[in-house]
């Protein structure tokens, strides 16, 4: 008997948790809408920077990065890249090598994505760092929040998480 009014207790549970969860949809609101527009702008100006405070190796755990110094800035159709790098790496590189993520010139093969349904912003373009290709892909929210992927020819995949900021006057 207590079998059978444990698991509608837990059945109760769950019908009520999935309910709460699938009406949760609502209408967008002009506070959100204003968020995803100010973001476009400040894509589309092609002058912002990301911070990270997260580093997300392949194959590890989460990495704290404040405190170190880190950033992806776009200034028209160029980026500077500066990002620590933790995992492994399968060939190239030598030893006075830096280590890191760095890549300053052209956004080869640009591509901006705009979803406006997710209320987000997916940027991904390539580029070179000697034999090493490097590919970036960044998602950005309207809360400031931006997700960086980077894949390479010649190490393990890192994702970032940070924030987006517009480019700081020194930088520019």
């Amino acid at each position: 008997m207590k079998k059978i009014a444990l698991f509608r207790y837990l059945l109760l549970v769950m019908c009520v948790t999935l309910i709460s969860c699938g009406g949760s949809r609502s209408r967008t609101s002009d506070s959100d809408l204003k968020a995803y527009e100010k973001l476009q702008e400040l894509v589309n100006s092609r002058g912002f920077e990301i911070e990270n405070q997260w580093a997300i190796p392949l194959r590890g755990g989460r990495i704290n990065l404040i405190g170190n110094p880190n950033f992806i800035r776009f200034k028209g159709d160029s980026a500077d890249v500066f990002l620590p790098y933790f995992g492994v790496r399968q060939s190239g590189g030598g030893y006075g090598e830096g280590g890191g993520i760095e890549y300053k010139g052209p956004t080869e093969d640009l591509e901006i994505i705009e979803n406006r349904e997710n209320k987000n912003i997916r940027i991904k373009f390539d580029g070179k760092m000697g034999t090493e290709s490097l590919s970036f892909y960044i998602n950005l929210h309207p809360n400031g929040n931006a997700e960086t992927s980077v894949n390479s020819n010649q190490r393990d995949a890192i994702s970032y998480r940070g924030d987006l900021e517009p480019l700081k006057e020194e930088n520019e």
